[in-house]
């Protein structure tokens, strides 16, 4: 018996018990409700076995850690997660979808639902009635007590299906289930059960709750329950309900009254949670029960479609993302087909909408400094404060001009309004613009646009989330690199100080009119010049214009030459040719920047070339559009620079020159150019290199 219990078991996936449209429908628009509580949650699960058994086996399965015991259907969804919870109502749902359909199979579930919920129900009534510890335990142990029938029935002939499952005594019907699987079904749901890990009490009750009641006589209290509220809810024939009341009085010494109001109470209770899923469990002509059961699997169809779809556009936005916002508008014209969309998110202060940065809509202006007050009398506000689907087509739509230009700006007749909220708060509004017979259209499928809306909400949120964690990554790590850097000023000034004054010293041990001493004070300055660089990295992770002046691009020039000529262009045998404008008239420049200038792209040239080239400067004045420049020109006759490298030339990291190189050289040179007021632009092939820069000539 064992055997073929495994093997059935093995055969069917507990995610292949059917559950009902009615209740599926159910389970799936709570998912999508932000603020369902995990009460409200297990309430719906707890109404239908097979929901319930997922439940079960995904808690004790080793992927969450297992559950030690199971006292609570709601300790245990909040063991598993909502995520996990949602996953299993839409992978239900999705099978459900999948699996044959007719009215006959449906018309068993129903009979099937009612009589597990009615026995659960019963079981809670009389756990507590007789002090038994767990009640809840009492109600799944109830609920689940016929499961086995739900792994049979599959397999079963027409005559199984159609047969009164609740007729009494069950001996027919377990006789069928030998035939049909060689076991019946307590024993199949027991086994099922211990293999999850349930509580051998739990089992041993669903085993034997057909049984005597001569044999249940000396069972666990549980067991007792069980067994009772299996007979309560069976279709007993008139002349033999003295069983009920025999059986009542032996097992717990219960009045006929008594027995009576509870089993009412169940029905009533029951009735109504029919009513509330819309089963119709009545006795009215089967043809209108036939057609609302249709209907409801039409709208399980619908449910089902509408998460694909939804999760199917919402697969193309890249939460950690630069381009978000970009995908957002990727989304939403894959699932509605619209191309010109908005999001509008709430500022800090929670008084106006604005758009998000970094979101380039449909290329217009006036979007970029759109801000709406909350409080202003337009279909967007209302939107956010009404947390509600909202259109501009609507009579009932308060429009005033705000919401008529941003309409023009999404190129459209009107728009969509859909409120973006997480955890309650509201963050914003997604605004689709539509034509107004396609917002005819959409918004007569508003639960897809809630849905839309509501997982939009997370993956915002989620976005944020990283925004707000990256934000403070680059804060840490720029408190970290300022520490450092101060560390350094401090260390690097020592052996600078001690060079100066053995400059000083050389200085005075050699006569004033020694030639010498020219080389001796441009080496002075710049020590100076990298002192001052150094001491501004300690305070400002950026390069910053510290001094503007009267600055002689000739003289610098000249200066700097005379440095490079005896040391890097001699150890390199590279000639250097000069051609100064001698009319250039002094710029309003900051000249300790425009030394590090033509110390980046001499260095360059000079790496480039290696060794036996040649670099020529010259400087002059240009016009451009009307207005005067001067013009600093760098030539050399290397290599050239290659087109992978020139695509991104003033880009960080862009080197060619081994791993002692930053490649930092080029970004600083642009960044000094920029911050200078001047222009740069390269030109190069293989037979040399030219940088021009232009700076404005000021009088």
């Amino acid at each position: 018996m064992r055997n073929n219990a495994v093997k059935l078991l093995e055969d069917i996936e507990t995610n292949k018990l059917p559950s009902l449209p009615h209740v599926l429908v159910k389970i799936l628009q709570a998912c999508r409700d932000k603020d369902i509580s995990f009460d409200s949650l297990s309430e719906i699960i707890s109404q239908d076995a097979s929901l319930t058994t997922k439940v079960i086996k995904a808690a004790n399965s080793p992927v969450y850690g297992r559950a030690r015991h199971l006292n609570s259907l709601k300790h245990t969804l909040m063991f598993l997660g909502f995520d996990t919870i949602k996953s299993i109502a839409i992978t239900a749902s999705i099978k459900q979808f999948f699996s044959e359909y007719n009215n006959q199979k449906t018309h068993f579930l129903k009979t099937f639902w009612h009589r597990s919920l009615s026995c659960a129900t019963i079981s809670r009534s009389l756990a507590e009635l007789t002090s038994y510890q767990y009640p809840e335990e009492a109600y799944i142990s109830g609920l689940l007590h016929d499961i086995g029938k739900l792994i049979i029935e599959p397999r079963a002939d027409e005559e199984y299906k159609l047969y009164k499952h609740n007729t009494f005594p069950a001996d027919t019907i377990l006789k069928q289930e030998q035939q049909i699987a060689g076991i019946s079904h307590p024993e199949l749901a027991a086994i099922m059960l211990e293999k999850w890990n349930m509580p051998d009490v739990i089992c041993d009750a669903i085993r034997y709750h057909h049984f005597s009641t001569d044999e249940m006589q000396q069972a666990h209290l549980l067991a007792k329950i069980v067994h009772f509220s299996s007979l309560l809810t069976s279709d007993i024939p008139t002349n033999k309900r003295s069983i009920i009341t025999d059986t009542g009085i032996r097992l717990f010494d219960l009045s006929e009254s008594v027995i009576s109001t509870m089993v009412k109470q169940a029905e009533e209770e029951t009735q109504s949670l029919a009513a509330s899923m819309d089963i119709d469990i009545s006795s009215v002509e089967p043809e209108t029960i036939q057609h609302k059961d249709e209907a409801k699997q039409i709208q399980l169809a619908r449910e089902v479609r509408d998460n694909s779809l939804v999760q199917n556009s919402q697969n193309v936005i890249n939460t950690y993302s630069n381009d978000f916002f970009e995908s957002i508008q990727q989304s939403i014209s894959l699932l509605f087909g619209i191309n010109n969309s908005l999001y509008l998110n709430l500022d800090d202060n929670q008084q106006f909408l604005s758009v998000a940065k970094k979101q380039h809509s449909t290329g217009t202006y006036f979007f970029e400094d759109l801000k709406i007050n909350i409080h202003s009398n337009c279909v967007v506000s209302q939107c956010l404060n009404q947390k509600q689907i909202i259109d501009s087509f609507s009579e009932a739509s308060s429009i005033n001009i705000i919401d008529e230009q941003i309409a023009h700006g999404l190129k459209s007749e009107g728009f969509i309004g859909l409120p973006i909220s997480y955890s309650n708060q509201i963050q914003g509004v997604i605004l689709l613009g539509s034509s107004h017979a396609k917002a005819i259209n959409l918004l007569k499928n508003t639960s897809l646009l809630k849905l839309f809306s509501d997982n939009l909400s997370n993956k915002i949120q989620q976005h944020l989330n990283h925004s707000q964690k990256i934000s403070d990554i680059t804060q840490k790590n720029n408190d970290v690199f300022l520490e450092r850097a101060r560390k350094t000023v401090h260390e690097v000034n020592n052996p600078l100080t001690i060079i100066k004054n053995y400059l000083e010293l050389l200085s005075k041990k050699l006569n004033n009119d020694n030639p010498v001493q020219t080389d001796i004070n441009t080496i002075k300055q710049e020590i100076n010049r990298i002192s001052n660089i150094i001491v501004r990295c300690k305070d400002i992770p950026d390069i910053q214009i510290t001094e503007l002046g009267d600055t002689n691009i000739n003289t610098l020039v000249t200066e700097l030459l005379g440095i490079y000529k005896a040391s890097l262009f001699a150890t390199h045998n590279i000639k250097s040719t000069l051609n100064l404008d001698n009319a250039l008239n002094p710029a309003q420049l900051d000249s300790n920047s425009i030394k590090q200038i033509i110390t980046n792209l001499l260095k360059n040239s000079v790496e480039a070339i290696q060794s036996d080239g040649e670099i020529k400067i010259t400087t002059g004045t240009i016009n451009i559009n009307g207005k005067n420049y001067i013009e600093l020109k760098l030539e050399d006759n290397g290599p050239g620079i290659p087109d992978e490298i020139m695509k991104n030339l003033y880009n960080p990291i862009t080197t060619t020159k081994g791993k002692n190189h930053s490649g930092l050289g080029l970004s600083i040179t642009k960044n000094l150019v920029d911050r200078n007021g001047g222009s740069i632009s390269c030109k190069t092939n293989e037979t040399g290199t030219i940088f021009s820069i232009q700076f404005p000539e000021t009088k």
